[in-house]
Formats: C-alpha cells, structure tokens, sequence
C-alpha cells in the first residue's frame, strides 16, 4: 500500500500486475483458510460418519443387550415354570402311587372277600367250587379217593328266630371253627350257603369219610357256643359220597346232598350215606 501510495503521489499512471496486487497477502490467507476449510469439512464429514457409526453401533448393542435381558427374563420365568410344573408332577407321581397302592390293597381286599366268607373264614362257594374242581381234576388224573360230605346245621332258623341272628353268627362261626380243627391241611371247608357248608377230604374212601363226618358230628355236638347269655348246643347233619370213575363234581355234590336230606329225614345230628342213615362201617378208618 505504502508503494501504491507513493507511485500514485510520483504521478505513476499506469502498474504492472507483477510490481502491484492489491491485498496480496490477504487473498492467500483467504485462499489457505478456504482449503483449510475445505480439508477441516472432509475431517468434519469423517468424523460425523465415524460418530454416527458408533451410534448406530452403540443403538443396535442397546437393542442386542435389551434382547438378552427379555431373553434371561423370559428363560428364568420358563425355569421357574418347568420347577413348578416338576413340583406338580410329583405331586401327582406321589398320588398316582397312592392310589395304585389303596387300589391294589382294595383288589387284594376284595379277591380275599370273593375267596373267603367274611363271616366264618371258610372259603366262599364260588372259590370252594374252584378248589374242588382242581381236586378232581387231580383225582381222575391219579384215581386216588376223595370224598365230598354236604353239611347242614339242623333247626338253625329256630335257633335264629329264638336266640337272634347275633347268637346264628356265633353258631355258624364256631361250627366253622370245630371242622376246621379237625381238617387237614390238604381238606378244605366251603360255606355255599346259609347255614350250608361242604367240605373235600383228599385221598380219603368212603369208610375213612363216613368216619370223619362222625366224629366231626359228635365233636360238633358237644362244643357249646358262647352266646350273650348262656352257652348253647347246636348240632349238624352230614350227607358223604365219595366220588366214582368218571363222575363230575356236581354229580358227586348231588349224590352227597341226597345223603344230607336222609340224615334230616332220619331225625337230624345224623350222617348218612346216599340214602338213609346207616351204621358206620365197621373198622372204618381215615386215610
């Protein structure tokens, strides 16, 4: 400026481009300033890229660790859901067990009531038929004896009528009892009704068989049965058969029942064989 100032005052009228530039030092500051600027604007774009990257990548780690936390969430609910359902389930395990057991007790209770009478213990008829028949099938098969005797308390619904069915349940109770003292661990004694029993003497004739119903009538006939007030005697009837080649069950139960009502017909306290109520055989023996 001082240079112009002086050409202008010298009467200078005319300058060269190279000799004069007006704000030379000012236009090149300007011009490395802009290109300053220019680089400062592709830091700046750089940076902003950068810094939007890491947003990005600090938004989508929000979202993946939010991710996981409703995923643990939802883990630990299903834990404790399955500890629930586990719990559950043996609960209902220990019950299940529960009633299997108190059902098989039951089944077990009720083959025992199907089996036995529940009043005297002698077997049921439906069981006593099932013995029986594997008895005889056991004889035809090795033609040993057996014999089958029908019994029959005598006047048991006068006992009834006359002392109360309290002191017929003691009655049938302590019959029961007396033949099952003289039975032998191969016989067996069935109630097939009322006041009706049958009874199966294994590897036994007829004689060994009218003896043993005679000495079960006697033995019968003097035990007294305890009653609320006194003792009282009771006394049975006995129809023996012995059964034949060949002959069914049922046939031999007929043909010892018919024995049993000649013995009512003969006066009661009897044992009779097929028909009417003869003497014991002589020298009848048990086998």
């Amino acid at each position: 400026m001082t240079r112009a100032i002086r050409a202008v005052t010298d009467g200078a009228t005319e300058s060269t481009p190279d000799s004069f530039s007006l704000y030379d030092a000012e236009e090149a500051v300007l011009t490395r300033t802009e290109a300053m600027l220019s680089g400062l604007s592709d830091v700046a774009g750089g940076v902003q890229a950068l810094a939007d990257a890491y947003r990005r990548g600090y938004r989508e780690q929000r979202r993946l660790v939010r991710m996981s936390d409703r995923m643990q969430l939802d883990l630990q609910k299903a834990n404790h859901c399955l500890a629930e359902q586990r719990r559950d389930l043996q609960a209902l395990n220990a019950a299940l067990s529960s009633e299997i057991e108190h059902r098989t007790r039951l089944e077990a209770e009720l083959r025992r009531l199907a089996d036995i009478d529940d009043l005297t213990g002698a077997l049921a008829r439906r069981r006593f038929m099932e013995v029986a028949a594997r008895e005889w099938l056991r004889h035809g098969r090795s033609g040993a004896p057996v014999c089958i005797l029908m019994l029959d308390l005598d006047r048991f619904k006068l006992l009834n009528d006359s002392f109360g069915h309290a002191a017929g349940d003691a009655a049938l109770v302590s019959f029961v009892a007396t033949c099952r003292a003289s039975l032998r661990t191969l016989d067996f004694i069935g109630r097939t009704g009322g006041e009706e029993f049958a009874i199966v003497l294994s590897d036994t004739g007829l004689e060994a068989g009218f003896a043993f119903a005679e000495r079960l009538r006697e033995a019968v006939a003097a035990t007294p049965v305890p009653t609320m007030d006194a003792a009282m005697r009771i006394t049975v009837s006995i129809g023996v058969a012995q059964a034949e080649a060949g002959e069914s069950l049922e046939a031999a139960m007929q043909r010892a029942d018919a024995s049993l009502y000649a013995a009512k017909d003969g006066g009661r306290n009897r044992v009779a064989l097929r028909s009417g109520a003869p003497d014991a055989p002589g020298g009848a023996t048990r086998r």
